[in-house]
């Protein structure tokens, strides 16, 4: 399938439902010089699968950057900007990103600033990577997840293939919260029918999200609150002591949780916070933090964190995107003595 997809004025093409191979024309990168920015495990699984989409290419050279989550922080930037210092600037390029959400943001970032002259592609190889690949947004991280260097830019055009996301097992459940928080911001009845269609772990590995993947585009073409619902609560634990403990996408996780609870906090939304949190349970999501890690601390990360930003936005409902307010240390702690309540009694039921 083929989807047109325009935000902020931006525009790209979007091409899904087949396997690369199919969806790639090889005469699109002729006489091109092809530079494909991927993670390591990437490289290593679809080296040769991945250089076979551009046989028509002038010439093919990978970037290699670390497989972690936000690995388009500055440290790599100025490694790729010293690995792009011996390319020519009067040939024409294709800056092509293969790989997880850093790698999409450090090919958006590249193609916007570099001097070489071309386009960019944007191969997510996961429903996360994808929608990093749908925001304007392409940013440069400081090691602790803020944003450090920002440009709009969006690539000419996406391949999505679902296979590659099929044989997933923790990253399906990953994936998943993708759609979850789509539900929390945008739609209710979108939100149950994930609950109804994945109500544990077992049938989440076994059902394919590709029925959903034309709503995945049209809510994040619509919505810019999408990926920053749970964005200041998530940025506190990587402050927070102890806060290594959880992966950068626990830290996701539950930074959509505390968002969730702290709108709670300031306008009831009429929700079953428990029932939530227990359909987590079954998910295989973990909704205990690890001892180590002090609520108190969290609270004055969260705090110290809001002081820098502007207000944030609260749900009006499951769905509803309401009114823009600051954090303030009444309305987080109620948020975090309701989870705590809640915890409590999910522990002892």
């Amino acid at each position: 399938m083929e989807k047109s997809y325009q935000k902020d004025q931006l525009t790209t093409q979007i091409f899904y439902g087949e396997t690369l191979n199919k969806s790639i024309n090889p005469a699109a990168s002729d006489n091109l010089h092809v530079i494909i920015l991927t993670n390591q495990k990437y490289y290593d699984r679809s080296f040769e699968k991945v250089s076979q989409l551009f046989k028509n290419a002038y010439d093919i050279d990978w970037y290699v950057c670390r497989n972690q989550t936000y690995c388009n922080n500055l440290e790599e930037l100025m490694n790729l900007l010293h690995f792009l210092e011996r390319f020519p600037s009067n040939r024409k390029y294709l800056f092509c990103g293969y790989g997880n959400e850093g790698v999409m943001q450090l090919t958006g970032f590249l193609a916007q600033t570099t001097v070489l002259p071309g386009h960019y592609w944007c191969l997510p190889v996961s429903v996360r990577s994808l929608a990093k690949a749908l925001i304007t947004e392409q940013a440069v991280m400081k090691q602790n997840s803020q944003v450090l260097l920002q440009v709009k830019n969006l690539p000419q055009a996406v391949y999505f293939d679902q296979t590659l996301t099929e044989a997933q097992t923790e990253g399906k459940l990953v994936d998943l919260l993708v759609f979850i928080r789509i539900g929390l911001v945008c739609d209710y009845d979108f939100l149950q029918n994930l609950y109804q269609n994945f109500p544990n772990q077992q049938l989440v590995y076994r059902r394919s999200f590709a029925a959903l993947i034309t709503e995945l585009i049209d809510y994040y073409a619509e919505s810019a609150e999408i990926e920053t619902f749970g964005q200041l609560f998530e940025a506190a634990f990587y402050q927070t002591e102890n806060g290594h403990l959880l992966s950068s996408n626990m830290k996701r996780l539950f930074g959509i949780l505390f968002h969730l609870f702290w709108s709670d906090a300031n306008d009831k939304l009429h929700f079953n916070l428990k029932n939530f949190l227990i359909w987590f349970q079954r998910l295989g999501y973990p909704i205990y933090l690890p001892k180590q890690i002090s609520l108190t601390d969290y609270q004055l990360q969260v705090l110290a964190q809001a002081q820098k930003e502007a207000p944030i936005f609260v749900l009006a409902k499951i769905g509803k995107v309401g009114k823009k307010t600051k954090v303030t240390v009444q309305s987080l702690q109620q948020a975090i003595e309701k989870y705590q309540a809640i915890i409590k009694e999910i522990r002892e039921s």
